[in-house]
């Protein structure tokens, strides 16, 4: 709790008054601060006490601090951040009128900036942080901790090139004062700003500088320690591997996913004593604690995974994970876990459609809706991620096409981010591949999604568009064109490892020289497809290529094969269709037809 002074007496009225006041000042001080750290803390009970001082008619500079400490306490131990902000606000309306206050208005207005945020009111966050950061400037800890707000601030309203303008201007400050880990931390946020604008240029010179930086720091003599190397080299690993996985490079992921998970092991061993220690306020930010990070570690190897097709992998590093919030969460419930929570249950969803479960899809899909109903805020962020989940689900099930593209148009109301609206296009494009269009319908669609259309360095949809602009060729029986297009693809694919899309591209080929009787290139191509597709695995990829196998055996009068083909084939579909009985008559189904309102009816959302 901050401390506060003397009671400038010259306020009172008479020394009499000055010294009852200050007698009572006193004791209601002492008890708050009796309850606050007590063995068995009572905050409320400390609140109380402060707002008993607010009733004594304080001066002006003992109301200021006394409002500032229940707004602390608000703040780090209740709910109540209303009255939170009501304090804050009337403080700091009074600290404007006060000499050599400078210090505590930076205080009142940091905290002010938070509430805001916690509230989702970013651009009052953003207006009052630009009222106050001048005076900060002489304040090191306090200008470098509103810089990073105010980046925070323009981050969440989506104004990413004013957050990068923030966070270069806070790394040239620290490098001025020589606070070298709080640099280093603005030119790694500055560089994720950066990705998130899909700036990849400008980001890959901020990474390889500081990577340069910090693989040399212990031999340059760079005032780090250890603990603090570390956390920044995950930081710097993280938006590596996160920067592979936004543009599909998978297998250029690997080595620095390996790294990540190195330099976190490090990191979890290091001995306590080594937590940096420093008489230098602008040193005093770290980007994440140990637990968060051990989380953010999963998080990316789960999407790493699941763009490689390791479906059994990608399951079992997202319910560890998922493990590790439901326990942080019975001491802790922020938005943060929130977001890593939806981002696992998303991916959970797509390896439960890869591995032919759509009951287990569905169940997933119902823990997001709940997710929403107690964090109204993260249906913003993620609602075009669901209604697309929600599309690939109606695609897994017969009779559902028409789901599906509602669910992809639905989507597409709710994203501009190029590889999200790529993805949901070539999705759709598959529907309506399945359905049958008219060619002239058909290649309008097909243009929009053409190889050179795809997101800029996105290396895994352009891959996708060449599967897709192959498979449109087949079926409508353009055979050279189909070939030259799934070379393409598998070219592309074997080089970032994308399996799925190997495997695809695989079985496409079989298809197309079992049409021209080339059975013996056929049967090498489907192998190698069912030999994947088994491996990762994925369900509707095992089917389909034990299918054609059945059917190639067959012409070429290998009957054992093909028939040994046909039962695996039976088998994975008779699961599957037992699966899609149980999961259309489950009460989570319903939620295919959410589309316009703005939550999902609570009655889908129940646990």
């Amino acid at each position: 709790m901050a401390e506060i002074g003397d009671v400038p007496k010259e306020e009172t009225t008479s020394v009499a008054e000055a010294l009852t006041f200050e007698n009572m000042y006193f004791a209601l001080l002492g008890a708050a601060e009796d309850f606050r750290i007590s063995k068995n803390p009572d905050i409320r009970k400390s609140i109380h006490c402060l707002e008993a001082i607010l009733t004594l008619n304080p001066p002006a500079r003992v109301e200021v601090r006394t409002r500032f400490q229940i707004a602390q306490l608000m703040w780090l131990h209740t709910k109540n951040i209303d009255h939170a902000r009501d304090h804050l606000k009337k403080a700091l309306s009074k600290v404007k009128d006060l000499t050599s206050m400078e210090e505590l208005k930076l205080e009142i207005t940091s905290l002010l900036a938070s509430v805001y945020m916690a509230q989702h009111k970013h651009s009052e966050a953003v207006k009052l942080i630009n009222n106050t950061i001048e005076l900060a400037i002489n304040y090191q800890f306090w200008y470098c901790q509103m810089c990073f707000q105010l980046a925070k601030a323009n981050m969440d309203l989506g104004n990413i090139s004013a957050a990068v303008t923030t966070l270069a201007a806070g790394a040239e400050y620290a490098g001025r004062i020589n606070a070298q880990n709080t640099r280093l931390l603005f030119s790694l946020s500055q560089a994720m700003a950066l990705l998130i604008q899909r700036n990849f240029d400008v980001a890959d010179v901020i990474l390889k500088e500081v990577g340069a930086i910090l693989e040399n720091a212990e031999q340059s003599g760079l005032a780090l320690t250890s603990t603090e190397i570390l956390n920044l080299k995950v930081y710097h690993h993280v938006l590596q591997v996160s920067e592979y996985i936004w543009q599909g490079l998978i297998k250029s992921a690997r080595q620095s996913l390996k790294q990540l998970h190195s330099c976190y092991k490090q990191l979890t061993q290091l001995d306590a004593s080594n937590v940096a220690s420093t008489n230098n306020t602008a040193e005093m930010f770290h980007w994440m604690n140990t637990q968060q990070l051990f989380l953010l570690v999963y998080v990316v190897s789960v999407m790493h995974a699941l763009q490689q097709g390791y479906t059994d992998k990608a399951e079992s590093y997202a319910k560890k994970a998922l493990h590790l919030i439901d326990k942080q969460r019975t001491y802790q419930n922020d938005s943060l876990l929130s977001s890593y929570q939806l981002i696992l249950l998303e991916q959970l969803v797509l390896t439960h459609l890869l591995k032919g479960s759509t009951s287990g899809a569905i169940k997933e899909l119902q823990k997001c809706t709940a997710v929403y109903q107690k964090h109204h805020h993260t249906l913003k962020h993620h609602r075009a991620s669901l209604h697309t989940a929600l599309g690939l689900y109606a695609m897994a099930l017969p009779d559902s096409l028409d789901n599906a593209l509602a669910q992809f148009n639905a989507a597409l109301k709710y994203t501009v981010e190029p590889e999200q609206v790529a993805f949901i296009k070539l999705n759709s494009a598959i529907v309506h591949i399945k359905q049958e269009l008219p060619p002239e319908q058909l290649n309008s669609l097909l243009e929009s999604i053409e190889p050179g259309k795809m997101p800029n360095k996105c290396h895994s949809l352009k891959a996708s568009s060449y599967c897709i602009q192959g498979l449109a060729a087949l079926v409508e029986g353009r055979m050279k064109d189909a070939k030259s297009k799934l070379r393409e693809t598998l070219v592309m694919a074997n080089k970032a490892d994308l399996n799925k899309l190997t495997s695809c591209a695989f079985v496409l080929l079989g298809d197309i020289f079992l049409k021209m009787e080339n059975h013996r290139d056929a049967i090498e191509m489907v192998r190698s497809a069912h030999d994947i597709a088994n491996r990762i695995p994925d369900v509707a990829l095992q089917m389909w290529s034990a299918e054609l196998l059945s059917t190639l055996y067959e012409k070429t009068g290998d009957s054992a094969r093909a028939e040994e083909y046909g039962a695996v084939k039976q088998k994975i579909s008779e699961k599957c269709c037992g699966d899609v009985e149980v999961t259309v008559n489950s009460p989570e189904h319903c939620l295919l037809q959410w589309l316009d309102s703005e939550f999902p009816p609570s009655s889908m959302s129940m646990v």
